[in-house]
Formats: structure tokens, C-alpha cells, sequence
């Protein structure tokens, strides 16, 4: 398998992301919108990582995950992640620890992102 054959497809207003391996649905994100209140802003908050056995092994949950961290970025969209998957890529993903609400990250036993020293 080459990796030109692999496309993530996520679509943030439907909370749906889906893996595609030539064309062919091999693995989803269970995710849904959270509504803000006055403790926990606005977010998609990411539940389930599933890739289909026949693609194990090769990243691709990786991608699938990181791919939902780069949409919800792009649109300004704080990510949540219940799933104990994604909270694993996150511990060599750190720099989207700041994609996660402090509260949440608090909540989820998540390590603060680094700040910068002011000089």
C-alpha cells in the first residue's frame, strides 16, 4: 500500500471523520459536537478511534486522528479527547496539547502544553 492511497475525509459540521484505504472505508472516529457553557468552551469532543484489523500496523489510526486535530484547528474548534487512543497520540503529538481546553486537559489527567520563558 502506498501512502497516496490513503484519504482522510472529516467533516466537522456532521462530527464525522472517515479513513479511506483505495476507496475503501477502512476506519472511523466517533466524535460529536459539545456545546460551550460557562466552565467548558465550544468543542469536538473525540470518542472512539477504529481502524479495521486488515489495515493494522500502519499508522493509519495515527493519521485518522491527527487529521481531526488539524480540521478542528483550522476552524478555531478546541478538541476533547475521551478516546484513550487519541489521548495516547497526543503523548508524541504534545505540540496539539494546546488544541485541548485547559479544563479538559485538567480533567483527562493531560500535562500542560510548554509555554515560552519571556526573556
Amino acid at each position: 500500500m502506498s501512502t497516496d492511497d490513503v484519504r482522510v475525509d472529516v467533516d466537522l459540521d456532521a462530527a464525522t471523520a472517515v479513513l479511506h484505504v483505495d476507496d475503501t472505508e477502512a476506519g472511523h472516529i466517533d466524535m460529536h459536537r459539545r456545546h460551550g457553557t460557562a466552565n467548558a468552551p465550544d468543542a469536538l469532543v473525540v470518542v472512539h478511534t477504529e481502524v479495521d484489523d486488515a489495515y493494522g500496523g500502519r499508522g493509519l489510526a495515527g493519521r485518522l486522528v491527527q487529521a481531526v486535530f488539524d480540521a478542528a484547528r483550522a476552524a478555531g474548534l478546541p478538541v476533547v479527547p475521551r478516546c484513550p487512543y487519541a489521548r495516547h497520540w497526543l503523548g508524541s503529538h504534545p505540540d496539539y496539547l494546546a488544541d485541548v481546553p485547559e479544563h479538559d486537559r485538567r480533567a483527562l489527567g493531560l500535562d500542560d502544553p510548554p509555554t515560552e520563558e519571556a526573556s
